[in-house]
């Protein structure tokens, strides 16, 4: 049980003591007594009013209560209102109470949806980012294996040269390579060159 409900409970408990001591204390002071006079009369002359002109009494002059009965009516009125004001006190500050934490939830929520979003555009800022540096990766790999392939078919042009060189030099006929040769030598293949056969 909430700390707000043992309170409304003990206001409740409290209310009627301290209605009974107002009762009292309009009995015994004149300005108390005074009022609960002119409420009790009020009252009197309201309810016979609504009974003559809405619930159809015979119409009659209303005469006005002793100063006893208005008194004992004063401070019976005075004591119920009171007990009333608290009730309807509690009554108001429970809704405003339940407004308050309905407002604090929905601002948890909001921050919780918030803190999502923000998490989401920093997860999609960072995924951006990581395509963005592996297409460039992508691209210089690209770029390594171009130029690796170039170099290769260079190589092997300048070997061949080189061995047609040495072939003449020796009197052997020309070593022709082959395109295949060169493409699996690209590739990082063992390759082997049999020497042309003298004739």
């Amino acid at each position: 049980m909430s700390s707000f409900k043992i309170a409304s409970l003990l206001f409740r408990t409290l209310a009627k003591p301290v209605a009974n001591a107002l009762k009292q204390q309009a009995k015994s002071h004149d300005v108390f007594r005074s009022m609960c006079i002119n409420v009790a009369q009020m009252a009197h002359r309201t309810e016979m009013n609504w009974k003559m002109n809405v619930l159809g009494y015979k119409k009659e002059k209303i005469r006005p209560l002793n100063d006893a009965k208005a008194i004992d009516a004063g401070a019976n009125f005075l004591g119920e209102a009171f007990i009333f004001s608290v009730a309807l006190s509690l009554l108001f500050a429970e809704q405003i109470r339940s407004r308050n934490q309905a407002q604090r939830q929905r601002n948890a929520v909001d921050d919780r949806l918030d803190d999502l979003e923000k998490g989401m555009l920093e997860r999609r800022e960072e995924l951006k980012r990581m395509q963005e540096e592996h297409d460039l990766l992508r691209t210089e790999v690209d770029n390594l294996a171009e130029e690796s392939a170039t170099l290769s078919t260079m190589l092997m042009q300048i070997l061949g040269k080189e061995m047609n060189r040495r072939s003449l030099e020796r009197g052997h006929p020309p070593t022709e390579i082959s395109q295949a040769l060169i493409d699996k030598f690209g590739s990082g293949e063992d390759i082997e060159l049999t020497p042309p056969k003298a004739f």
